[in-house]
Parts: structure tokens; C-alpha cells; sequence
């Protein structure tokens, strides 16, 4: 499909190309997923919600969901990967299961794996 810089009715615009690579971008990581998976089962059993269907919780009721997000971290992750544009979700929901995923594996990319309990238990045992 040749690449068009109008709106014309055969090819693709530059503009949804941009678009296109956004999308990717904000869901592509590289993280590995070896990694998250073990984080999840580590901080939650991999599950979300408890038993009785509430948002699982830790740390007193302080975490929640599958990734264990702190509030405060959940809302800050959000909004930083919001500045990069790696933020596909219309607006930030700390109990979202999906969101969370999302800032898990955003985290990692970026760094902030030691936010983690479980990543710094995991890690250990690595080195």
C-alpha cells in the first residue's frame, strides 16, 4: 500500500501510519516475559481478585491487584508513561487489571523493576 501524505482514498496516510506506530509503541515491551510472569505469580498468584471477588490486596490493604500497585506508584507510573507515549489507555484505573500489566511491564522497561518486592527477590537469586 503506497504511503500518502493527504487523505486521499488509495494508501496510507502519514498521519495513521503515526497513529499506527503509537499503538505499537505503547503496547510493545521489552521486557521479559519470563520475568513478568514470575513477578505476577510472585506478588499475586497471577490472580487479581480474591476469592470472594474483591481487587485482590497486600501489604494491609496498602496494594492491590494482580502487580500489587501502590496507589501513589500506580498513578505516577501512569503519568510518566503517559509523557512518553506509552499510555493506550484512555485514563488511568488503579484496580484495572490490564493497566496494571501494562505498568508492570513499562516499569521494568524503564528501571523501576526494585519497586518491586518480588523483582528484587527474583533478581537475587539471579546473581
Amino acid at each position: 500500500m503506497p504511503l500518502k501524505k493527504d487523505n486521499s482514498e488509495k494508501g496510507i496516510t502519514l498521519k495513521h501510519l503515526a497513529m499506527l506506530l503509537m499503538l505499537y509503541s505503547a503496547h510493545s515491551f521489552a521486557a521479559d516475559q519470563r520475568l513478568v510472569d514470575a513477578i505476577l505469580m510472585c506478588e499475586s498468584s497471577n490472580r487479581h481478585y480474591e476469592l470472594d471477588g474483591r481487587v485482590r490486596f497486600g501489604d494491609d490493604g496498602i496494594s492491590r491487584g494482580i502487580a500489587q500497585f501502590r496507589k501513589e506508584t500506580f498513578y505516577e507510573f501512569a503519568a510518566m508513561a503517559k509523557k512518553q507515549g506509552r499510555w493506550p489507555f484512555k485514563r488511568p484505573r488503579w484496580f484495572d487489571e490490564q493497566q496494571q500489566i501494562h505498568l508492570l511491564k513499562w516499569g521494568l522497561d524503564n528501571g523501576y523493576g526494585r519497586r518491586w518486592t518480588c523483582w528484587r527477590k527474583l533478581t537475587k537469586r539471579l546473581k
